[in-house]
C-alpha cells in the first residue's frame, strides 16, 4: 500500500465490485477528482479491515473494485484508557468523539459522586458507539475504541493502571503537570487517565485513585471544563 493514497471509509467492507453511496461518490469523484483507473484505500473501522480499491466507473455514482481485505494499518500506537465520570447533557458525546479521533483505545464511562446524571440508557450507549464509529471514519482511523459503562468510579478503579505504563488522575490542585507525567511514558507504553464530572472528584474518590496507583496531574493553571480535559491530555500525548 502507498501511504499517500486517499483513504475512504466504507461500512460492511468486502472484496469485489460495489457502488459507492451518493455522498461517498461525490467525495471520491468531485472533491478528490479520481477517475477510472485511479486507486485508493477503503477501510471499515468496525471490522478493523482495509483494502486497496480502484475506480472502474465514474458517473453520477462511482463503481469500484475492492481487493483482498487485510488488517487495518492506521491504528493507535499505544493503549490508552479514558475513565470519564458521567457528565450531563451531550458532553460525553463530545468526549467520545474527541477520544476516538485522538487515539483512545478504551473509554469507561462511570458514575462519580458529583455526577448530575446517574443512569445511562441503552439508547445512549448505542449513540456513543455510533459517534465513535463515525469519528473513526472521519479521521481515517482503522479501528474503534471499546466503550464500556461501569458502576461507580471507585468500583472501576482497581486494575486500571497499565503494567509498566502511566495512570494520571486529572485535578487542578495537583503538584505534578501532565507534561511531567507523560515524560515518564515509554514510546509504546500504555496509559490511563481519570477525569471527573463537572463538579470534580470528591476527596474519597481522589484517595481511591491514588490508592489504586493513579498519580495526580494538572493541565496548567486554569480549571478546564469536564468535556475539555480528555482532548487536552490526548492532544499533548499525540504531540510527543
Amino acid at each position: 500500500m502507498t501511504s499517500s493514497l486517499l483513504r475512504v471509509p466504507i461500512a460492511f467492507l468486502q472484496s469485489g465490485e460495489c457502488t459507492l453511496s451518493a455522498d461517498t461518490s461525490k467525495y471520491v469523484l468531485r472533491v478528490h477528482r479520481l477517475v477510472v483507473g485511479d486507486r485508493f484505500v477503503v477501510f471499515d473501522p468496525e471490522q478493523v479491515k482495509e483494502a486497496e480499491a480502484q475506480v472502474v466507473r465514474a458517473d453520477r455514482l462511482a463503481d469500484i473494485r475492492v481487493g483482498p481485505l487485510r488488517v487495518a494499518s492506521q491504528l493507535p500506537k499505544r493503549n490508552v484508557t479514558v475513565i470519564q465520570a458521567l457528565a450531563k447533557g451531550s458532553k460525553v458525546d463530545a468526549i467520545v468523539r474527541d477520544a476516538t479521533e485522538l487515539g483512545a483505545t478504551r473509554i469507561f464511562v462511570v458514575v462519580a459522586e458529583r455526577s448530575v446524571k446517574r443512569e445511562v440508557s441503552d439508547a445512549q450507549k448505542n449513540r456513543w458507539r455510533r459517534i465513535a464509529i463515525e469519528a473513526a471514519r472521519q479521521c481515517g482511523r482503522g479501528d474503534v475504541p471499546r466503550i464500556a459503562v461501569g458502576g461507580s468510579l471507585t468500583e472501576v478503579l482497581p486494575g486500571m493502571v497499565p503494567e509498566g505504563g502511566v495512570a494520571l488522575c486529572l485535578h487542578p490542585r495537583a503538584e505534578m503537570s501532565v507534561s511531567e507525567g507523560l515524560a515518564q511514558l515509554s514510546p509504546d507504553g500504555s496509559m490511563a487517565m481519570l477525569i471527573g464530572p463537572e463538579g470534580g472528584l470528591v476527596d474519597r474518590e481522589l484517595d481511591a485513585a491514588v490508592a489504586n496507583g493513579f498519580v495526580m496531574a494538572k493541565l496548567g493553571g486554569f480549571v478546564l471544563r469536564a468535556e475539555t480535559v480528555c482532548a487536552a491530555v490526548l492532544g499533548a500525548l499525540a504531540a510527543r
